[in-house]
């Protein structure tokens, strides 16, 4: 059997949802069992997790029937942010894994299954649809995330431009907008968001903006994992994300391990 102890100290949501769609892509792929924490400790130990709320055992279906426990286990650390093919094809079973594991070659062959994990909670379901409905035609809505946050001062994960924004539009129909960002009093302040087609998502937590990202055809993404998972569950129709994903001392800024077939990159 293989963990991952630390699930929930982490990072936050769209974090724990690569890390447990990896968790079990691998011991999918090597045939072993896997564990995850007990909702009782999830989150305990990062205050950035708010533990009542933004983490996947509230937020989705999970079914984690026989998953569930802390097993003392050795630790084995991710090596690298990209794609490791060696710890996929051949990681040691008696394992818990440490790290972001940020790309979805680690479970795509599961991925009906970890899109059956990741159904959000009927409740949510039900709030989001009947915002969409009562004011946009049914999917054909454009998702625009904008990450700010701890990105304004971290040249790791550069912040995108207006320009590439107003480029990614250009590429997309004509649709209504709803901008998702963690700073929507900037959003509000900005030009190109000023128009009745732009509606910007104030006061909801990151699961609704999640949920809602999900409901929309089309995605302009910012450099964030937030944003892969909103296109990803959405089945997009057409996704522009952004080439400079990562910056400053990043050894390997490729993009490789986060594209599909249908996504645009700018």
């Amino acid at each position: 059997m293989i963990s991952f102890n630390n699930l929930g100290n982490l990072g936050r949501l769209a974090n724990q949802m690569f890390q447990y769609a990896s968790l079990k892509g691998i011991a999918r792929n090597r045939g072993y069992e896997f564990s995850i924490p007990p909702k009782t400790v999830f989150g305990t130990r990062d205050p950035m997790v708010n533990t009542d709320v933004m983490n996947i055992y509230n937020v989705f279906k999970l079914d984690t029937k026989n998953k569930v426990g802390l097993i003392p286990n050795k630790i084995l650390s991710e090596r690298m942010h990209t794609f490791d093919k060696e710890l996929f094809e051949n990681c040691p079973d008696n394992i818990d894994i440490f790290g972001y594991y940020q790309t979805h070659k680690y479970f795509e062959h599961i991925e009906d299954e970890i899109r059956d994990d990741f159904k959000f909670n009927d409740e949510l379901i039900d709030l989001c649809q009947s915002f969409i409905s009562q004011n946009f035609v049914y999917r054909d809505v454009i998702s625009l995330h904008v990450r700010r946050g701890d990105y304004v001062s971290n040249p790791n994960h550069p912040t995108q431009s207006m320009e590439y924004y107003q480029r990614a539009l250009e590429m997309l129909p004509d649709l209504p907008v709803i901008v998702f960002s963690d700073d929507p009093e900037w959003c509000n302040k900005q030009e190109l968001f000023s128009s009745d087609r732009f509606s910007i998502s104030e006061g909801n937590t990151t699961d609704a903006d999640l949920c809602l990202m999900s409901m929309c055809w089309y995605h302009v993404m910012a450099n964030s994992s937030l944003s892969w998972w909103g296109a990803w569950l959405a089945k997009s129709k057409k996704v522009i994300a952004p080439k400079n994903w990562f910056g400053g001392d990043c050894v390997n800024k490729s993009v490789d391990d986060m594209e599909f077939a249908n996504w645009s990159w700018l």
